[in-house]
């Protein structure tokens, strides 16, 4: 480094006086200009090669430590510090999340409240345990749209998801929809689905959607949503590495932003350090038995009659 300065400077300043300054030998800088590039400077270079696309893969969203494990998977010889080395470097880092504040939804509501069933069964040990969901708006330029998701707890993977002009019964109720689907309608029995106590999760359109797949309705207590953590760190992330300040120009445009972070990034390669550096899609083929699998597959299985729903154009 002190080479390289001298390199740089040496218009501005004399090399005698330069080597002074840092006690080095005249000597041994004319050594270093003649000197090839060291076998780990040339193995640092081709390894920035590599995280600068990892990073612009990651749309900028990954810090030093997911880039370590995308390196780790492809079997590359670069220790975590040494990414986060090259990547100080480089100038690049991952987006930093705000503080997280939890917000309270809208519980005044005719609808009756199911209990809080988490509180009894604690983490999840498979996926389709627990289901969990919750809602977030979008700025668009003609004023607002909304994101419905719903996450298996276990593999933090968003199975369902929605987005609508309207925080309607519909939209909820289109994203839990997407979720059966996604598990292609095979439901084990005391499959829970938990959420805020929100209108739209409490309706009656809602309740009888989850009673016809067979799921049992869990809610968080009043003023707590820390049940729900999960979705609101999702939420939280999603905004920070993603939205930022955006204003979509309509709801096509938020959902298309939507897709790519969820099914492109979320679920298929950003990795969870929950999960061992895994994406949860990752995680669940290595931890759920595959789809039509007879000597795994879950007994007593629910699979109900599917009625397609659409959401507000």
């Amino acid at each position: 480094m002190r080479y390289r300065f001298i390199e740089d400077h040496k218009g501005r300043y004399g090399v005698d006086e330069l080597c002074e300054c840092f006690c080095l030998s005249r000597s041994g800088y004319y050594d270093w200009t003649v000197r090839g590039p060291s076998a780990r400077s040339i193995q640092d270079a081709s390894l920035k090669e590599r995280i600068v696309d990892l990073h612009r893969q990651a749309r900028g969203r990954y810090g030093h430590r997911p880039i370590h494990e995308h390196l780790k998977d492809e079997e590359v010889d670069c220790g975590r510090d040494r990414t986060l080395r090259l990547m100080k470097e480089l100038g690049i880092e991952g987006r930093q999340k705000k503080g997280f504040k939890p917000l309270g939804t809208n519980s005044k509501h005719d609808f009756g409240y199911s209990p809080n069933l988490l509180r009894q069964l604690g983490e999840p040990g498979s996926c389709d345990q627990v289901w969990v969901a919750d809602t977030t708006y979008l700025r668009v330029q003609n004023g607002w749209c909304y994101l419905a998701t719903v996450m298996d707890l276990y593999s933090r993977r968003i199975i369902g998801w929605s987005v609508s002009s309207r925080n309607d019964s519909k939209l909820v109720c289109q994203a839990l929809q997407c979720a059966v689907l996604t598990r292609r309608g095979e439901l084990p029995k005391g499959l829970i689905h938990h959420s805020d106590r929100g209108s739209t999760y409490a309706s009656y359109d809602y309740e009888a959607m989850l009673q016809s797949f067979g799921i049992e309705q869990s809610m968080s207590a009043k003023g707590n949503c820390y049940d729900n953590a999960a979705q609101e760190s999702f939420y939280g992330r999603y905004k920070t590495s993603t939205v930022g300040d955006e204003i979509f120009f309509d709801e096509a445009a938020a959902r298309s932003n939507a897709f790519e972070y969820i099914e492109v990034f979320y679920n298929r390669f950003r990795k969870h350090s929950s999960l061992g550096y895994k994406s949860p899609v990752q995680f669940e083929e290595k931890n759920r038995a595959p789809h039509g699998g007879q000597s795994h597959k879950p007994t007593g299985l629910h699979q109900p009659q599917l009625n397609i729903i659409t959401t507000n154009k």
